[in-house]
């Protein structure tokens, strides 16, 4: 038998003319744990598609344990022994965890009918094996469950196929500390069980701690094949940018706080969050350092005019202001980059030119007819100034690499002329030269006297960029930090 799970060899695909993947060749061994390792756009997702089936190569063969193979659905793929985890959950929140494991297959039956009790217990099988008995029961409905368990769900759902290769996209991204220790145990023993698993993750620190080699992509062609042994953190960085960058550094001079703050909190209530006060001034950037559950994107969907207000009130330069909707706030300049751009800050169907107007729609309108030449230079002026890699103003958002969806996201808020900018995780999901550009659009527009409010599940960007930070836990602000504070602080104060 091979030594190889996976071989695949000389791969082509291109879409509408454009090349995606050049003679890749990419191989697995099996029972390893091997990365996959690229910038956005480099063309991971769309291997990794092919591997399972959704995309059709153009050219190149596929080996699976040494035997060629094609097939054309992710269906065949499954028979083939090859199961993907996507980072988009594709769950049904008000069925059971039971009914979402196995929804596609309903392999239990008695006659014509389900067997719910058979895969009741095959459910409790797969989440012991996972870990997570004693916090996730086969009978809880989906939608009760945090993301992050939902992110567990689908692992278990791959499981349940019995693959012999499992492909993992970026599965931490939604995962607490001891959610992420304990799948690390469980892909440890899905290796000692002979399954290979390819790991796609934009966390570099994680494959130096469960992966044995890695591949990196580099604008759709293989840069090389590694064990991880024979390389460190560093030079992996600079691969993936085909430059020596070394580490990337936030650090921005300390803006003063003095005068009028551009955005002001009085004690703020929803029904999430408690007696919210702060200040943001002009030029400033504050972080919210918080645990997942603390109230942080809460904060921010008030601010926005997304959830109602019981008591509080909010001040823009130092007057209050009505914000009771999204409309309204954009009115007062306040916009807001949300935590899941795909779902909440873009419509993937429209192109990049259609999502940059979004949000002033109504502004560009000539009696009844958009301006096409104003619309027109506003898209080109930010496509340029935000460096989006993007086939022009008519690509559709949906193939859009992450970072660059983002820099959309962005783009929108900014075409609005907003002064303020409420920033919930913005570099979630994106490689770390995508994160350093919109860094440096962040700290640009701050720079021109505008106001931001930060959130980052990285604390390490927190401490490292922002001006002040305050604290959340449970709804509440806890702590305001003024003074330089390091990301171990952060995160002992945030317990």
């Amino acid at each position: 038998m091979s030594a190889f799970s996976i071989d695949a060899s000389q791969i082509c695909i291109s879409f509408d003319g454009v090349p995606i993947l050049q003679n890749v060749d990419f191989r697995v061994k099996a029972g390893e744990v091997h990365a996959l390792v690229g910038t956005n756009g480099a063309g991971k997702s769309t291997l990794m598609k092919i591997i399972n089936g959704v995309y059709q190569k153009d050219s190149g063969t596929i080996s699976l344990f040494g035997k060629e193979t094609e097939y054309g659905t992710p269906e065949e793929a499954r028979k083939e022994g090859i199961a993907m985890v996507f980072q988009d959950l594709s769950l049904i929140p008000s069925l059971t965890v039971s009914e979402n494991i196995f929804l596609q297959t309903h392999p239990f039956r008695k006659g014509p009918l389900i067997d719910d009790k058979t895969g009741f217990k095959k459910a409790e099988e797969l989440l012991a094996l996972i870990g997570v008995e004693a916090e996730i029961s086969p009978s809880d409905p989906v939608e009760n469950l945090s993301v992050g368990k939902q992110q567990i769900i689908e692992i278990a759902k791959a499981l349940s196929h019995n693959p012999k290769v499992l492909i993992l996209d970026e599965p931490t991204a939604s995962l607490s500390s001891a959610e992420i220790d304990r799948l690390f145990d469980v892909i440890d023993t899905l290796k000692k069980k002979g399954i290979s698993i390819i790991y796609i993750t934009h966390y570099l620190q994680d494959i130096f701690k469960i992966c044995d080699s890695l591949t990196l992509l580099r604008d759709g062609k293989i840069v090389f094949r590694k064990e991880t042994s024979e390389i460190d953190l560093s030079f992996l960085v600079d691969a993936m940018a085909g430059t020596e960058t070394g580490e990337i550094s936030w650090n921005r001079n300390k803006v003063p706080r003095e005068g009028t703050p551009l955005l002001e909190v009085r004690n703020l209530s929803t029904s999430q969050i408690d007696n919210i006060s702060l200040k943001i001034y002009p030029g400033e950037i504050v972080g919210i350092a918080g645990l997942l559950g603390s109230g942080r994107s809460e904060l921010l969907q008030a601010l926005f005019g997304i959830d109602r207000h019981k008591e509080g009130e909010i001040l823009v330069d130092g007057q209050p202001v009505d914000i009771s909707s999204s409309t309204r706030a954009i009115e007062n300049g306040i916009s807001l980059v949300p935590e899941n751009r795909r779902e909440q800050g873009l419509v993937l169907d429209f192109t990049v030119s259609e999502n940059v107007i979004l949000s002033i729609f109504n502004r560009l309108k000539k009696f009844i007819v958009v301006d096409r030449e104003k619309t027109g230079n506003i898209v080109k002026h930010y496509i340029k100034s935000l460096n989006v890699k993007t086939r022009g103003p008519g690509q559709l958002v949906r193939y859009l690499s992450g970072g660059n969806q983002q820099k959309i996201v962005v783009a929108k808020c900014l075409a609005s002329d907003s002064r303020i900018l409420l920033l919930d995780d913005p570099t979630f999901g994106v490689d770390i030269h995508a994160k350093h550009e919109i860094m440096k659009i962040i700290a640009d527009y701050a720079s021109k006297g505008n106001a931001v409010l930060f959130i980052s599940s990285e604390f390490n960007e927190i401490a490292n960029f922002c001006d002040s930070v305050y604290i959340m836990k449970k709804g509440c602000v806890t702590e305001f930090l003024s003074d330089s504070v390091s990301e171990d602080d952060l995160l002992f104060k945030v317990q």
